[in-house]
């Protein structure tokens, strides 16, 4: 005898509410900054009542690495041409392209990671261990190749690229163009 499947309560999950509230996150973060967002004005764009968003995320910190994870789009596909240096190039420059998408939000939040912890931590996990999981897997795939040396130290060597590029960031008051991955890439991955 077959048994009836099992009723579920509430309604089946909405998945364009949440590209809805995620987007309403996204652009009130560009326009009022983190520490001015609030949980009510986002359900308000997004024109979802405010539960909607207690059952998705469980504070702002939460909905605002999500909405900039997303924001960011998809990591850029990790290319394996043969090259160290072709394939950083082209995933570094793939990420810079992404972030020019999603610049006014991620800028409004940079001021905010020196102070939040709670937010610099949601950041690096959603966002850089993305990031820097794509630099690591060209690194390795190097070794593996022996394009680089078997001694070499993976996840120091992985981190530098990125760094540089925030450094670039932070020390220039704009953010570095292709010529400055080329320059990067260039000092760490060519012989």
């Amino acid at each position: 005898m077959t048994q009836p499947p099992e009723s579920r309560r509430g309604r089946p999950p909405d998945h364009g509410a949440d590209e809805a509230i995620l987007q309403a996150a996204a652009d009130l973060l560009g326009e009022t900054g983190f520490a001015r967002l609030t949980m009510d004005q986002v359900a308000a764009r997004a024109g979802v009542a405010g539960r909607s968003l207690s059952l998705r995320w469980p504070n702002k910190v939460a909905l605002v690495a999500e909405a900039l994870h997303r924001l960011t789009g998809v990591m850029p596909t990790v290319p394996d041409t043969g090259s160290v240096r072709d394939d950083m190039l082209g995933f570094l420059c793939g990420l810079l392209r992404m972030r020019r998408l999603g610049r006014r939000a991620i800028t409004t939040v940079r001021g905010e990671l020196d102070s939040n912890r709670d937010l610099r931590l949601a950041m690096r996990s959603r966002l850089a261990a993305t990031f820097s999981g794509g630099v690591r897997t060209i690194v390795q795939r190097g070794v593996d190749r022996g394009e680089l040396p078997v001694t070499t130290d993976v996840d120091l060597l992985a981190t530098l690229p990125l760094t540089l590029l925030q450094t670039w960031e932070a020390d220039h008051g704009e953010p570095p163009d292709d010529t400055v991955v080329k320059r990067i890439v260039d000092q760490l991955f060519t012989p």
